[in-house]
Protein backbone atom coordinates (compact mmCIF):
# COMPACT_ATOMS: atom_id res chain seq x y z
CA UNK A 1 0.00 0.00 0.00
CA UNK A 2 0.87 3.47 -1.18
CA UNK A 3 3.18 5.71 1.77
CA UNK A 4 5.75 8.20 1.19
CA UNK A 5 9.02 6.15 0.74
CA UNK A 6 10.73 4.90 -2.76
CA UNK A 7 9.80 2.35 -5.05
CA UNK A 8 10.51 -1.08 -3.43
CA UNK A 9 14.26 -2.66 -4.46
CA UNK A 10 12.74 -6.06 -4.40
CA UNK A 11 13.16 -7.82 -7.94
CA UNK A 12 10.43 -7.73 -10.93
CA UNK A 13 8.25 -10.35 -11.01
CA UNK A 14 7.12 -9.13 -14.64
CA UNK A 15 8.28 -7.04 -16.89
CA UNK A 16 7.02 -5.75 -19.98
CA UNK A 17 9.05 -4.28 -22.57
CA UNK A 18 7.82 -2.42 -25.55
CA UNK A 19 4.67 -4.06 -26.11
CA UNK A 20 2.84 -3.37 -29.50
CA UNK A 21 -0.22 -4.30 -30.18
CA UNK A 22 -1.80 -3.84 -33.90
CA UNK A 23 -5.60 -3.91 -34.42
CA UNK A 24 -7.40 -3.46 -38.27
CA UNK A 25 -7.08 0.03 -38.69
CA UNK A 26 -5.76 1.06 -35.22
CA UNK A 27 -2.88 0.50 -32.74
CA UNK A 28 -3.85 -0.42 -29.56
CA UNK A 29 -0.18 -0.59 -27.65
CA UNK A 30 2.30 1.47 -28.66
CA UNK A 31 5.79 0.57 -26.78
CA UNK A 32 4.18 -0.05 -23.74
CA UNK A 33 6.58 -0.73 -21.02
CA UNK A 34 6.21 -1.72 -16.90
CA UNK A 35 7.14 -3.89 -14.34
CA UNK A 36 5.69 -5.20 -11.28
CA UNK A 37 7.86 -6.22 -8.44
CA UNK A 38 7.65 -8.91 -5.94
CA UNK A 39 5.23 -7.72 -2.98
CA UNK A 40 3.71 -4.33 -4.72
CA UNK A 41 0.84 -3.59 -5.71
CA UNK A 42 0.99 -1.96 -9.03
CA UNK A 43 -1.65 0.59 -10.25
CA UNK A 44 -2.12 0.62 -14.41
CA UNK A 45 -4.65 4.06 -14.80
CA UNK A 46 -5.56 6.09 -17.92
CA UNK A 47 -8.59 7.72 -19.38
CA UNK A 48 -10.87 4.98 -21.68
CA UNK A 49 -8.94 3.78 -24.54
CA UNK A 50 -6.02 4.05 -23.20
CA UNK A 51 -4.85 0.09 -24.03
CA UNK A 52 -5.51 -0.70 -20.47
CA UNK A 53 -7.42 -3.84 -21.26
CA UNK A 54 -5.28 -5.06 -24.12
CA UNK A 55 -1.91 -4.55 -22.46
CA UNK A 56 -3.59 -7.27 -19.81
CA UNK A 57 -4.67 -9.26 -22.24
CA UNK A 58 -1.39 -9.12 -24.41
CA UNK A 59 0.13 -10.44 -20.89
CA UNK A 60 -1.96 -13.48 -20.14
CA UNK A 61 -1.99 -14.36 -23.74
CA UNK A 62 -5.18 -13.45 -25.23
CA UNK A 63 -3.86 -11.43 -27.74
CA UNK A 64 -0.56 -12.45 -29.59
CA UNK A 65 1.28 -8.70 -29.30
CA UNK A 66 2.92 -7.32 -32.66
CA UNK A 67 5.81 -6.44 -31.36
CA UNK A 68 8.04 -6.64 -27.27
CA UNK A 69 8.16 -9.00 -24.70
CA UNK A 70 6.76 -9.97 -21.98
CA UNK A 71 9.09 -11.71 -19.12
CA UNK A 72 8.09 -13.67 -15.67
CA UNK A 73 10.57 -14.39 -13.50
CA UNK A 74 13.19 -13.85 -16.56
CA UNK A 75 11.04 -15.92 -18.54
CA UNK A 76 9.53 -15.48 -21.60
CA UNK A 77 6.08 -15.55 -22.06
CA UNK A 78 5.43 -13.70 -24.78
CA UNK A 79 4.29 -16.25 -27.51
CA UNK A 80 3.00 -18.63 -24.79
CA UNK A 81 -0.93 -20.17 -24.55
CA UNK A 82 -2.73 -18.47 -21.88
CA UNK A 83 -2.99 -22.03 -20.09
CA UNK A 84 0.53 -22.13 -19.65
CA UNK A 85 1.27 -18.65 -18.58
CA UNK A 86 -1.39 -19.25 -15.67
CA UNK A 87 0.40 -22.60 -14.81
CA UNK A 88 3.72 -20.61 -15.10
CA UNK A 89 2.45 -18.21 -12.47
CA UNK A 90 0.40 -15.60 -12.85
CA UNK A 91 -3.59 -15.41 -12.89
CA UNK A 92 -5.68 -12.82 -13.67
CA UNK A 93 -9.65 -11.72 -12.78
CA UNK A 94 -11.84 -9.54 -14.91
CA UNK A 95 -13.82 -6.52 -15.08
CA UNK A 96 -17.08 -9.13 -15.21
CA UNK A 97 -16.53 -11.33 -12.24
CA UNK A 98 -16.92 -14.62 -13.99
CA UNK A 99 -18.74 -17.47 -11.74
CA UNK A 100 -20.78 -20.60 -12.08
CA UNK A 101 -24.29 -18.93 -10.88
CA UNK A 102 -26.04 -22.45 -10.26
CA UNK A 103 -22.76 -23.80 -8.04
CA UNK A 104 -22.33 -22.77 -4.57
CA UNK A 105 -18.93 -20.48 -3.77
CA UNK A 106 -17.02 -23.90 -2.29
CA UNK A 107 -18.11 -25.47 -5.49
CA UNK A 108 -16.74 -22.99 -7.55
CA UNK A 109 -13.73 -22.59 -5.83
CA UNK A 110 -13.22 -26.48 -6.96
CA UNK A 111 -13.79 -25.97 -10.20
CA UNK A 112 -11.57 -23.31 -10.77
CA UNK A 113 -8.52 -25.55 -9.22
CA UNK A 114 -5.64 -26.48 -12.19
CA UNK A 115 -7.12 -29.86 -12.99
CA UNK A 116 -4.41 -30.29 -15.69
CA UNK A 117 -3.21 -34.07 -15.46
CA UNK A 118 -5.57 -35.12 -13.03
CA UNK A 119 -8.82 -37.13 -12.77
CA UNK A 120 -11.55 -34.83 -11.88
CA UNK A 121 -13.37 -36.91 -9.44
CA UNK A 122 -9.96 -37.59 -7.47
CA UNK A 123 -9.57 -34.12 -7.37
CA UNK A 124 -12.71 -33.53 -5.62
CA UNK A 125 -12.40 -36.22 -3.30
CA UNK A 126 -8.99 -36.86 -2.21
CA UNK A 127 -7.45 -33.39 -2.58
CA UNK A 128 -7.25 -32.55 1.18
CA UNK A 129 -4.51 -30.15 0.89
CA UNK A 130 -6.43 -28.64 -1.84
CA UNK A 131 -9.73 -28.30 0.34
CA UNK A 132 -7.30 -26.98 3.03
CA UNK A 133 -6.54 -24.21 0.82
CA UNK A 134 -10.10 -23.47 -0.76
CA UNK A 135 -11.62 -22.70 2.83
CA UNK A 136 -8.73 -20.72 3.68
CA UNK A 137 -8.91 -18.75 0.51
CA UNK A 138 -12.86 -18.34 1.48
CA UNK A 139 -12.28 -17.22 4.57
CA UNK A 140 -9.58 -14.85 3.71
CA UNK A 141 -11.68 -12.85 1.30
CA UNK A 142 -14.23 -12.51 3.64
CA UNK A 143 -17.08 -15.37 1.97
CA UNK A 144 -17.07 -18.47 4.86
CA UNK A 145 -20.40 -17.17 5.73
CA UNK A 146 -21.64 -17.78 2.19
CA UNK A 147 -19.12 -20.92 1.61
CA UNK A 148 -22.68 -22.85 0.85
CA UNK A 149 -24.21 -20.02 -0.84
CA UNK A 150 -24.74 -20.20 -4.77
CA UNK A 151 -22.92 -17.70 -7.23
CA UNK A 152 -25.92 -16.58 -8.56
CA UNK A 153 -27.27 -15.23 -5.58
CA UNK A 154 -24.27 -13.18 -4.49
CA UNK A 155 -24.09 -9.41 -4.97
CA UNK A 156 -21.63 -7.73 -7.32
CA UNK A 157 -18.87 -6.91 -4.79
CA UNK A 158 -19.25 -10.33 -3.20
CA UNK A 159 -18.23 -12.03 -6.95
CA UNK A 160 -15.42 -9.76 -7.13
CA UNK A 161 -14.45 -11.26 -3.75
CA UNK A 162 -15.05 -14.81 -5.15
CA UNK A 163 -13.05 -14.01 -8.24
CA UNK A 164 -9.96 -12.53 -5.99
CA UNK A 165 -10.28 -15.75 -4.07
CA UNK A 166 -10.17 -17.86 -7.60
CA UNK A 167 -7.17 -16.21 -8.69
CA UNK A 168 -5.15 -17.29 -5.72
CA UNK A 169 -5.90 -20.68 -5.70
CA UNK A 170 -2.24 -21.64 -7.40
CA UNK A 171 -0.27 -19.63 -5.28
CA UNK A 172 0.73 -17.65 -8.43
CA UNK A 173 3.63 -15.16 -8.44
CA UNK A 174 1.20 -11.92 -10.32
CA UNK A 175 -2.20 -11.25 -9.70
CA UNK A 176 -3.48 -8.89 -12.46
CA UNK A 177 -7.14 -7.65 -11.48
CA UNK A 178 -9.30 -5.68 -13.94
CA UNK A 179 -11.43 -2.99 -12.13
CA UNK A 180 -11.78 -5.30 -9.02
CA UNK A 181 -14.24 -2.10 -7.29
CA UNK A 182 -16.14 -1.57 -11.08
CA UNK A 183 -19.78 -2.21 -9.72
CA UNK A 184 -20.01 -2.57 -6.52
CA UNK A 185 -22.04 -1.36 -3.80
CA UNK A 186 -20.04 1.37 -2.16
CA UNK A 187 -20.41 -0.51 1.12
CA UNK A 188 -18.49 -3.11 -0.40
CA UNK A 189 -15.65 -1.24 -1.54
CA UNK A 190 -13.96 -0.71 1.61
CA UNK A 191 -13.97 -4.83 2.02
CA UNK A 192 -12.26 -5.46 -1.26
CA UNK A 193 -10.01 -3.18 -0.85
CA UNK A 194 -9.29 -4.51 2.45
CA UNK A 195 -9.23 -7.88 1.48
CA UNK A 196 -6.30 -6.83 -1.58
CA UNK A 197 -4.37 -4.98 1.21
CA UNK A 198 -4.87 -8.09 3.88
CA UNK A 199 -3.39 -10.64 1.04
CA UNK A 200 -0.54 -8.14 -0.10
CA UNK A 201 0.71 -8.10 3.56
CA UNK A 202 0.49 -11.56 3.65
CA UNK A 203 2.66 -12.11 0.42
CA UNK A 204 0.30 -11.32 -3.08
CA UNK A 205 1.65 -9.21 -5.60
CA UNK A 206 -0.88 -7.54 -7.46
CA UNK A 207 -1.20 -4.98 -11.15
CA UNK A 208 -4.36 -3.49 -10.79
CA UNK A 209 -6.65 -1.86 -13.92
CA UNK A 210 -8.65 0.86 -11.96
CA UNK A 211 -10.57 3.73 -12.86
CA UNK A 212 -11.65 4.93 -8.96
CA UNK A 213 -8.13 7.48 -8.15
CA UNK A 214 -9.57 7.11 -4.56
CA UNK A 215 -8.97 3.14 -5.04
CA UNK A 216 -5.51 3.58 -6.94
CA UNK A 217 -4.23 6.02 -4.22
CA UNK A 218 -5.39 3.38 -1.25
CA UNK A 219 -3.57 0.63 -2.70
CA UNK A 220 -1.00 1.86 -4.84
CA UNK A 221 2.33 1.39 -4.32
CA UNK A 222 3.18 2.44 -7.82
CA UNK A 223 1.46 3.37 -10.43
CA UNK A 224 1.71 3.39 -14.65
CA UNK A 225 -0.23 5.95 -16.61
CA UNK A 226 -1.37 5.52 -20.08
CA UNK A 227 -2.42 7.36 -22.88
CA UNK A 228 -3.23 6.66 -26.16
CA UNK A 229 -1.06 3.20 -26.35
CA UNK A 230 1.89 4.76 -24.57
CA UNK A 231 3.28 5.11 -21.45
CA UNK A 232 2.42 9.00 -19.76
CA UNK A 233 3.95 9.17 -17.15
CA UNK A 234 5.03 6.61 -13.66
CA UNK A 235 5.81 6.55 -10.07
CA UNK A 236 4.53 7.04 -6.73
CA UNK A 237 0.87 7.77 -7.00
CA UNK A 238 0.48 10.84 -4.59
CA UNK A 239 3.21 12.29 -7.22
CA UNK A 240 2.42 10.77 -10.42
CA UNK A 241 -1.28 11.49 -10.11
CA UNK A 242 -0.52 15.37 -9.76
CA UNK A 243 1.62 15.56 -13.08
CA UNK A 244 0.20 18.37 -15.42
CA UNK A 245 0.45 15.78 -18.46
CA UNK A 246 -1.64 13.46 -16.66
CA UNK A 247 -4.21 15.68 -15.28
CA UNK A 248 -4.48 17.27 -19.39
CA UNK A 249 -4.99 13.33 -20.39
CA UNK A 250 -6.95 12.03 -17.43
CA UNK A 251 -9.19 14.72 -16.53
CA UNK A 252 -9.04 17.15 -19.20
CA UNK A 253 -7.54 19.61 -16.57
Amino acid sequence: MSDAGPRSEAEPVLRVDGLRKEFPGAVALDGVSCEVRRGEIVGIVGPNGAGKSTLFNCIMGVHDPTDGRVRLNDEAITDEFTSAIVRSGLSRTFQLARSFEELTVRENMVVFQDHAGERVLTTVLDGAEATERIDELIDLVGLGDLRNRKAGELSTGQKKLLSIAAALLQEPDVVLLDEPTAGVNPNLIDDIMDTIIELNESGATFCIIEHDMDVVQTLSDYIYVLSNGTNLVDGRPETALEDPAVLEAYFGE
